[in-house]
């Protein structure tokens, strides 16, 4: 039976009950004082066409939030003396071209200038297939490095596969089990996995789209080969107890820990550690895929918030910022109705077209056409969205999160964008 909310927790599940009802959230979410959780709650479907709601042990693809537990996976053997982080990757993985200049520590800060594999022309085709982790890898390992080892930060996948591979050359074990044993058991993250192919799991989430009213089953996506980079299941309650227990120091020492938090590199969100975004006062794990969105976030004042959807395009940064607010006591709001205005399509013809659009240092086309008498926006790696108009100069779509365009007549060859929560900027190609 629900328990009645009072203070804050009654806040929390009022704004969380306004995100349901106006179909921008499915999913759970956790807050909490350090081990202390303050509210934790389930909505709408796990799968909507079995009825199954979700609930603080409904378990989603965590997408790169992956990375955090693949980085503790490294230090962990780090400190145990079996590799260090400054290590080549030729020292493990010998015929890796140009192995013997990229580190692990180019791995873990996105550094490595190896290319990413969702931005190449194979992924769409490759996403739902049952490929083999060496067939991926096979297909990036030969690209031509887009900067020098070290050089600068650009957001690659494809590291995050190689580390995975590290961490069974090393161990002797395979990546799924070392996260259960090193990982999962010491910090009581009894739900949390990375299934195999085969293998029937209880409780986990289906993936959806959800635009005008209507919901669709995302894309399908074999999550096994993303492994490393992007295949663990998690509920918000284990990805609480990460966020805590790893603050507490129940997994990695101090020294390792401020090593994993240390900002190494800059980019538009803040610092980036190892596998998580580093800000004045929080760290950050996020992590999105056909179908899924989430995120978690540990403030320095204690306060978690863990934000798990199976809507693709919920606003996940959005709620995980007005949940902390109202635990804060600090003002925030309800979310309103969108209303949506025919599109004028004089006024946005000029726009028409193919953009660059560059976060993390990783370059994607954006392209922006009218088909049938609709605008459509498109990103590599990304399902084609429906684009609608909030006034004459703003628009809306959802591509793994909620999206604004700002059209300023002024700057005819830029789009500003508000990519959940982030400011971007796109040019014409």
């Amino acid at each position: 039976m629900q328990p009645p909310w009072r203070g804050p927790a009654a806040r929390m599940h009022e704004l969380m009950a306004a995100y349901a009802r106006l179909g921008r959230f499915s999913g759970a979410v956790l807050v909490a004082r350090d081990e202390e959780v303050l509210f934790r709650k389930g909505y709408e479907p796990a799968s909507v066409e079995y009825g199954v709601p979700n609930t603080p042990r409904t378990l989603f693809a965590i997408g790169s939030q992956t990375k955090a537990l693949t980085a503790m996976a490294i230090l962990l053997l780090e400190d145990d003396g079996a590799l260090r982080v400054d290590d080549p990757l030729g020292a493990y993985l010998s015929d890796h071209p140009e192995g013997d200049r990229i580190t692990l520590h180019h791995l873990l800060t996105n550094t490595s200038g190896i290319p990413d594999y969702i931005s190449t022309p194979w992924f769409a085709r490759l996403a739902g297939s049952a490929a083999a982790e060496d067939e991926v890898i096979g297909r990036f390992r030969d690209l031509p490095l887009e900067a020098q080892p070290g050089e600068r930060m650009i957001y690659s996948n494809s590291g995050w596969i190689l580390l995975g591979r590290v961490i069974e050359k090393v161990s002797g074990l395979s990546y799924r089990d070392f996260l259960k044993r090193r990982v999962f058991a010491p910090l009581g993250m009894t739900s949390s996995l990375m299934p195999s192919r085969d293998q029937v799991v209880r409780g986990i989430a289906t993936g959806y789209l959800r635009a005008d009213g209507r919901v669709s089953r995302a894309p399908y996506v074999d999550v096994f080969w993303l492994g490393a980079a992007g295949g663990v299941y998690s509920t918000v309650e284990d990805m609480h107890r990460w966020a805590w227990g790893t603050h507490a120091g129940r997994l990695l020492p101090r020294r390792a820990m401020e090593r994993m938090l240390t900002p190494h590199v800059r980019f538009e969100m803040g610092g980036y550690g190892y596998g998580c975004v580093l800000g004045e006062d929080r760290m950050e794990v996020s992590g999105g895929m056909f179908g899924f969105v989430g995120q978690t976030v540990r403030y320095a004042d204690g306060l978690i918030v863990v934000v798990l959807s199976n809507y693709e395009n919920a606003p996940y940064g959005e709620i995980g910022d007005a949940l902390a607010a109202i635990a804060r006591g600090e003002p925030y709001a309800l979310p309103e109705e969108r209303a949506f205005v025919p599109i004028d399509h004089a006024r946005v013809e000029p726009w028409l077209g193919r953009y660059r659009l560059t976060f993390a240092g990783r370059t994607s086309v954006l392209a922006l056409t009218l088909q049938d008498g609709r605008l459509y926006a498109e990103v590599q790696g990304l399902k084609k969205a429906e684009v609608r108009a909030l006034s004459e100069t703003r628009l809306f779509t959802r591509m793994k999160g909620e999206v604004e365009l700002a059209l300023d007549p002024a700057m005819p060859e830029e789009l500003s964008i508000t990519w959940a929560g982030h400011a971007l900027t796109a040019r014409r190609l």
